[in-house]
């Protein structure tokens, strides 16, 4: 029996929570000890399947200063509290998965052995949108103190991509050198998704093609109302998804703007988040995706699993790993609302058959497999 730990630092609603709990259920299943280690006392997604004597919380918001070094190091020496508890039964973990950058900082500082960095979001193009346009000396600097960070953080460390394409990105675009690099990808319980998506919920009684995606700037939910708005297609638009921070807020209320300037009001529909979004995919037209950036977008390979054709912008990174052979024609430039409307209309006139052949690497047995593998590698 292996024990390994998952850090991530909350369970709000999102992808890589999401791969956290399924990382969970399969090791469970498998006859291993998985323990979650939370930074903050933040849950809003289905946890029934996780005893609570196997979630650990570090602290309430993640905030035990207000000094950002001194608070990164109080949570670091938590963390090893937390873990030398765990350890007291005579067990020690065999390894751990890291799934959020602030875990990444606090398990270096930590000096914790046997961490494997699953990382998920392309860091060029997080680099490229945080520098933005300052004017030629000063887009430099900044972008030489973020490779810098980025370095000391992720050099010589062990670093597990969701997606080929972000490996090339770290090791040619930010030149990290890591300890070592693999490729896996996100873990699918196939059976469990389909078993979710014929579950009762109060769907829209039209046709209707959905997005379901937090309202953060790169998922760029705009172009897609743009997109929607230049089709003209007599199908509803669902958008489904939560606002987190301030930032998203913002966006939120731009693109309530957004609709009401395009008269759209009556056929955008805004749910919220929903804790079980499978229904509202399943008998969705389409599935549409309009991010400017992704690591592996997760919903794209739930939307094939449940059968649902699926149309997204060709952005860094992941979507060429997901929809290929036949599929790679409804791939559209990031940014190019034109291109996603053509493909929005054109995926609804004709589809090809969703081949399962595609979807057997993100199979969660074979995933589990290639993790433990990998990660007891010395």
């Amino acid at each position: 029996m292996l024990r390994i730990g998952l850090l991530i630092d909350s369970l709000i609603g999102g992808g890589a929570e999401r791969v956290v709990l399924n990382l969970f259920s399969i090791f469970s299943r498998l006859g291993h000890d998985p323990h979650i280690i939370l930074i903050k006392n933040k849950i809003d997604i289905p946890i029934e399947e996780v005893p609570s004597s196997k979630i650990h919380i570090l602290s309430k918001d993640g905030v035990l200063s207000h000094n950002k070094f001194l608070n990164k190091l109080m949570l670091s020496q938590k963390l090893k509290q937390v873990i030398r508890k765990i350890e007291s039964d005579g067990l020690s973990f065999h390894f751990y998965i890291s799934n959020a950058e602030d875990m990444d900082r606090i398990t270096k500082i930590a000096k914790l052995p046997n961490v494997y960095i699953r990382y998920r979001n392309c860091m060029s193009e997080y680099i490229k949108n945080k520098i933005g346009n300052k004017g030629y000396i000063k887009t430099l600097i900044r972008k030489y103190r973020f490779l810098r960070k980025f370095r000391k953080i992720y050099n010589n460390r062990h670093i597990i991509t969701v997606s080929q394409a972000l490996a090339d990105d770290i090791l040619k675009n930010v030149g990290i050198k890591p300890k070592s690099i693999k490729t896996i990808y996100n873990p699918f319980n196939f059976e469990k998704i389909r078993k979710l998506g014929n579950e009762k919920e109060d769907l829209p009684s039209e046709p209707y093609i959905i997005y379901a995606a937090k309202f953060e700037n790169r998922k760029r939910h705009d172009l897609l109302i743009d997109a929607y708005y230049k089709a003209n297609i007599p199908h509803k638009l669902v958008l489904i998804g939560g606002c987190y921070t301030e930032s998203d807020r913002l966006t939120f209320k731009k693109l309530l703007n957004q609709i009401h300037r395009l008269k759209l009001q009556h056929k955008v529909i805004l749910p919220g988040f929903q804790k079980n979004p499978y229904p509202w995919i399943k008998n969705a037209s389409l599935f549409v995706m309009s991010s400017d950036s992704e690591g592996l977008p997760t919903v794209l390979i739930e939307s094939l699993i449940l059968g649902t054709p699926v149309v997204s912008t060709d952005c860094p990174t992941g979507p060429r790993e997901i929809l290929t052979g036949q599929l790679s024609k409804f791939l559209s430039p990031p940014g190019d609302s034109e291109a996603l409307a053509k493909n929005i209309k054109s995926a609804l006139d004709s589809y090809p058959e969703i081949n399962e052949d595609i979807l057997k690497k993100f199979d969660e047995n074979y995933v589990a497999k290639q993790y433990i593998e990998h990660c007891l590698k010395k």
